[in-house]
């Protein structure tokens, strides 16, 4: 209790993520999802890291500074912490990755995605996530070499040292990697445990804007790298960055332009047939989940 009371102060940051996340993925997922995602995606990034300070697969050689041991939480020769990251940060980019793919219904700033079941699983949504984390971790990771700058410290080093600002192009296929295999055990959970039509525990439909809490938490995370990034002086890093986030934005914003984002009673009675426990948007639209009903009638 000690260590890790300690190592929560030693890393505030990382637990203000994670608690954010704890929160949006139980709303908008439920409890049972976001618990065992959180420790079969804690499990995955752990061994991937133990592997790569041993052998250097996936994420290349590196070799952690064991200067906070006794005053943070290590896992045979890993930090807590660092793989503790992987969870909000894979889930955050689903999130991300889900709002580009599926309609979207506004009433004011309460804005829903009308997604559904196929949509959850589909492998573009999948395969954008990966892409996502990987962005992230092209700010994160150029940050956490240069630690010794900043309140993070020097905690490791990469052997050899990269040409992407001292960090090598295999810890980037390395995090494309684990972020596919996490992203899909998400995606598996959620279709096992609430696939059956209820309301998953925990989890909160009429939270205004929820599907932008996902998101949020991504540009938050993106937003501290950059800015711990110009106050370290590292603005070439910093620009860089801004460059790579750039076309996401630029999508972001085509998508959302276009009268195609926005679903119609279609795209709403689709999705209410996926998920009839989302009674505030029936309401919204005066679009009881009709087909719904007679599923679950003929079941």
């Amino acid at each position: 209790m000690h260590l890790l009371l300690s190592t929560i102060a030693l890393r505030p940051y990382v637990f203000v993520f994670l608690g954010c996340y704890l929160i949006i993925a139980i709303v908008n997922f439920g409890l049972r999802t976001t618990a065992l995602f959180t420790v079969l995606t804690y499990a995955v990034a752990w061994a991937c890291e133990w592997s790569s300070v041993h052998n250097g697969f996936p994420f290349g050689l590196y070799h952690y500074i064991q200067a906070t041991r006794g005053r943070e939480i290590w896992i045979a020769g890993v930090p807590f912490m660092d793989s503790l990251s992987f969870t909000f940060l894979s889930f955050a980019s689903y999130t991300v990755a889900l709002l580009l793919s599926a309609p979207l219904y506004r009433r004011g700033w309460d804005v829903r995605t009308l997604d559904t079941w196929e949509l959850r699983g589909a492998p573009r949504v999948w395969l954008m996530a990966a892409l996502f984390m990987v962005m992230v971790d092209m700010v994160v990771d150029p940050l956490s070499v240069r630690g010794a700058r900043w309140f993070l410290g020097r905690i490791f080093w990469y052997d050899p040292p990269g040409p992407h600002f001292g960090v090598p192009i295999s810890n980037y296929l390395g995090w494309y990697f684990v972020a596919a295999v996490t992203v899909a055990i998400f995606q598996w959970l959620d279709r096992r445990l609430n696939r059956a039509g209820g309301k998953p525990l925990g989890a909160a439909p009429a939270a205004p804007a929820r599907a932008l809490w996902g998101p949020g938490l991504y540009a938050g995370i993106v937003g501290f790298g950059l800015v711990m990034l110009f106050r370290i002086g590292a603005a070439e890093i910093a620009w860089a960055g801004i460059f790579i986030f750039l076309p996401l934005l630029a999508l972001g914003l085509h998508i959302v332009s276009r009268a195609e984002c926005w679903g119609d009673g279609a795209a709403v009675e689709r999705h209410l047939e996926d998920f009839p426990y989302e009674r505030s948007l029936a309401l919204w639209t005066g679009a009881p989940p009709v087909r719904a009903a007679r599923r679950r009638g003929a079941a």
